[in-house]
Protein backbone atom coordinates (compact mmCIF):
# COMPACT_ATOMS: atom_id res chain seq x y z
CA UNK A 1 0.00 0.00 0.00
CA UNK A 2 1.41 3.37 -0.95
CA UNK A 3 1.16 6.57 1.00
CA UNK A 4 -0.93 9.15 -0.84
CA UNK A 5 -1.35 12.80 0.00
CA UNK A 6 -4.38 14.34 -1.73
CA UNK A 7 -4.32 11.41 -4.13
CA UNK A 8 -0.69 12.03 -5.14
CA UNK A 9 2.41 10.15 -4.08
CA UNK A 10 5.15 11.47 -1.82
CA UNK A 11 7.70 11.61 -4.65
CA UNK A 12 5.80 14.34 -6.44
CA UNK A 13 5.82 16.47 -3.30
CA UNK A 14 9.58 15.94 -2.94
CA UNK A 15 10.18 17.11 -6.51
CA UNK A 16 7.72 19.99 -6.11
CA UNK A 17 9.38 21.19 -2.91
CA UNK A 18 12.81 21.01 -4.58
CA UNK A 19 11.58 23.18 -7.46
CA UNK A 20 9.89 25.69 -5.13
CA UNK A 21 13.10 25.98 -3.13
CA UNK A 22 15.15 26.42 -6.31
CA UNK A 23 12.76 29.08 -7.60
CA UNK A 24 12.99 30.91 -4.28
CA UNK A 25 16.80 30.80 -4.38
CA UNK A 26 16.71 32.00 -8.00
CA UNK A 27 14.49 34.99 -7.17
CA UNK A 28 16.62 35.92 -4.17
CA UNK A 29 19.80 35.65 -6.25
CA UNK A 30 18.29 37.99 -8.84
CA UNK A 31 17.83 40.61 -6.13
CA UNK A 32 21.37 40.08 -4.83
CA UNK A 33 22.85 39.92 -8.36
CA UNK A 34 24.62 36.61 -7.74
CA UNK A 35 24.92 33.49 -9.90
CA UNK A 36 23.66 31.11 -7.21
CA UNK A 37 20.18 30.92 -8.76
CA UNK A 38 21.40 29.42 -12.01
CA UNK A 39 23.42 26.83 -10.11
CA UNK A 40 20.35 25.96 -8.01
CA UNK A 41 18.20 25.50 -11.12
CA UNK A 42 20.83 23.28 -12.76
CA UNK A 43 21.25 21.23 -9.58
CA UNK A 44 17.50 20.72 -9.17
CA UNK A 45 17.20 19.80 -12.86
CA UNK A 46 19.83 17.09 -12.43
CA UNK A 47 18.19 15.87 -9.21
CA UNK A 48 14.79 15.72 -10.91
CA UNK A 49 16.17 13.69 -13.80
CA UNK A 50 17.81 11.29 -11.34
CA UNK A 51 14.65 10.92 -9.24
CA UNK A 52 12.47 10.32 -12.29
CA UNK A 53 14.82 7.74 -13.77
CA UNK A 54 15.12 5.66 -10.57
CA UNK A 55 12.87 2.59 -10.85
CA UNK A 56 9.90 2.70 -8.52
CA UNK A 57 8.85 -0.95 -8.49
CA UNK A 58 10.07 -4.35 -9.59
CA UNK A 59 10.16 -5.04 -13.30
CA UNK A 60 8.14 -8.23 -12.92
CA UNK A 61 4.42 -7.61 -13.09
CA UNK A 62 2.39 -8.70 -10.11
CA UNK A 63 0.32 -11.83 -10.72
CA UNK A 64 -3.34 -11.10 -11.34
CA UNK A 65 -5.41 -12.70 -8.62
CA UNK A 66 -8.90 -11.71 -9.63
CA UNK A 67 -10.58 -9.33 -12.01
CA UNK A 68 -12.50 -6.40 -10.63
CA UNK A 69 -15.61 -5.45 -12.54
CA UNK A 70 -17.14 -2.01 -12.57
CA UNK A 71 -20.84 -2.57 -12.03
CA UNK A 72 -21.68 1.13 -12.36
CA UNK A 73 -20.17 1.55 -15.84
CA UNK A 74 -23.52 1.64 -17.64
CA UNK A 75 -24.93 4.24 -15.25
CA UNK A 76 -21.83 6.39 -15.62
CA UNK A 77 -22.13 6.26 -19.41
CA UNK A 78 -25.83 7.17 -19.20
CA UNK A 79 -25.00 10.10 -16.90
CA UNK A 80 -22.24 11.23 -19.26
CA UNK A 81 -24.63 11.13 -22.23
CA UNK A 82 -27.29 13.10 -20.31
CA UNK A 83 -24.74 15.72 -19.30
CA UNK A 84 -23.49 16.01 -22.87
CA UNK A 85 -27.03 16.43 -24.23
CA UNK A 86 -27.92 19.05 -21.60
CA UNK A 87 -24.70 20.95 -22.33
CA UNK A 88 -25.46 21.01 -26.05
CA UNK A 89 -29.05 22.16 -25.44
CA UNK A 90 -27.91 24.92 -23.07
CA UNK A 91 -25.23 26.06 -25.54
CA UNK A 92 -27.80 26.27 -28.34
CA UNK A 93 -30.16 28.19 -26.05
CA UNK A 94 -27.42 30.59 -25.03
CA UNK A 95 -26.47 31.24 -28.64
CA UNK A 96 -30.10 31.65 -29.72
CA UNK A 97 -31.34 33.87 -26.88
CA UNK A 98 -28.19 35.45 -25.49
CA UNK A 99 -25.79 36.21 -28.30
CA UNK A 100 -27.99 36.65 -31.37
CA UNK A 101 -30.51 39.05 -29.85
CA UNK A 102 -29.74 42.63 -30.84
CA UNK A 103 -29.62 45.20 -28.07
CA UNK A 104 -30.22 48.74 -29.28
CA UNK A 105 -29.03 51.73 -27.28
CA UNK A 106 -31.61 54.13 -25.90
CA UNK A 107 -30.91 57.85 -26.10
CA UNK A 108 -30.94 59.62 -22.77
CA UNK A 109 -32.38 63.03 -23.51
CA UNK A 110 -33.00 64.25 -19.98
CA UNK A 111 -29.47 63.87 -18.66
CA UNK A 112 -28.67 66.49 -16.00
CA UNK A 113 -25.39 66.97 -14.18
Amino acid sequence: MTTLILGVGVGLFVILSLWVLAALIFVISLRLERKVGVIAILLVSALTIILISVPRASERPAPATSKIYDRLFIWRVVLLILLLISSIISLVGYIKFGLVEAVRPVRISSWVL
